[in-house]
């Protein structure tokens, strides 16, 4: 199948399976979409409610010791890792749902959503742990670079100390720019083979259902194998969230600019308005959109591979009509 055949028949799943789009949602509504999320105007103190600001000051303990400080951090921070990563888990719980269920209906018109979801729970932890994997190498460059700024901070601290002339300051921040923007280059390279890559290795653990290492091996073996065509259904892909994003984007600064000329003095009104925004732009239609990268990326995967997933067991046969 050539390329624009590929193409043709992702955008024609896409929109004769619209039920796909639900899945979109639910995937946008995890961060897994395109979407564009913004805060309107600026919320004066005496705009919140009067009973806001004690009811969160009462939270506060009484008597503040360095303990109860380390504590109450700890205790906040846990809680905050934990939160993220259930959201993780339900984010990939609703991703290999979603690429099941195109899977289903691109090859033989099945709906089966609750089926999806079955083998999605079963897929969840190796996804998870394949995104682990995967992420380890921006880890450590982002270790790198929060260390190289802090050694750098240091320097230009104790260098401020001892009056040093405006030129040398200079310097100094010119190199910390400097190692900064070096270190983020291959953070940057990291990203984009990812995008590249991370689609095909994820397709492979819920489609083949296979475990996390061998998964981000066989998807490398296919982007390598087929590395044209990939790239171009990810400059597709890419260039239809830019088009989405421009007017989405210009939207949300006119309604920025106007909220920011003239504060709005309804505290819930303000809270309405950016929750509906985000809803019907990031999650709605950016939920249509991310159903769209779903179908794609999965033609693209069945095309490029001709395998017939592991979970084919889980189905009996249908008539395809």
């Amino acid at each position: 199948m050539e390329i624009g055949a590929l193409l043709k028949r992702g955008f024609t799943v896409w929109w004769r399976y619209k039920v796909l789009w639900g899945l979109g949602a639910l995937l946008a509504l995890f961060g897994r979409g395109y979407g564009i999320t913004i805060n309107l105007g600026v919320v004066q103190p005496e705009e919140v409610p009067a009973d806001l600001v004690p009811a969160l000051l009462s939270l506060i303990p009484q008597e503040l010791t360095p303990e109860t400080v380390v504590g109450s951090l700890i205790t906040v921070t846990l809680i905050l890792f934990g939160l993220w990563i259930v959201l993780l888990l339900v984010g990939n719980l609703v991703e290999a749902a979603a690429i099941v269920q195109t899977d289903l209906l691109d090859r033989r018109g099945q709906f089966d959503v609750s089926g999806s979801f079955a083998i999605g729970t079963q897929r969840m932890i190796p996804l998870f742990l394949l995104d682990v994997v995967l992420s380890i190498p921006a880890l450590v460059i982002g270790l790198l670079i929060i260390i190289a700024v802090g050694v750098l901070l240091m320097n230009l601290t104790t260098m401020a100390s001892d009056a040093p002339g405006v030129e040398m300051l200079a310097g100094a921040v010119v190199v910390m720019l400097g190692v900064v923007l070096c270190l983020s280059i291959p953070l940057l390279i990291w990203g984009f083979v990812l995008s590249l890559w991370r689609p095909l290795a994820a397709r492979v653990c819920v489609l083949e259902q296979q475990g996390p290492v061998a998964s981000i091996k066989h998807g490398w073996a296919i982007l390598r194998r087929n590395l044209g065509q990939v790239v171009i259904v990810w400059l597709v892909l890419l260039g239809i969230g830019v088009i989405y994003s421009l007017p989405v984007g210009a939207i949300a600064g006119v309604l920025w600019a106007v909220t920011a000329a003239n504060p709005l003095t309804n505290f819930g009104l303000w809270v309405a308005i950016t929750i509906l925004f985000n809803v019907i732009f990031a999650v709605i239609f950016g939920g249509i959109l991310a159903s769209l990268n779903v179908v794609l990326w999965n033609v693209g995967y069945r095309q490029w591979t001709g395998a017939v997933p592991a979970m084919e067991q889980a189905y009996a046969p249908v008539q395809i009509r």
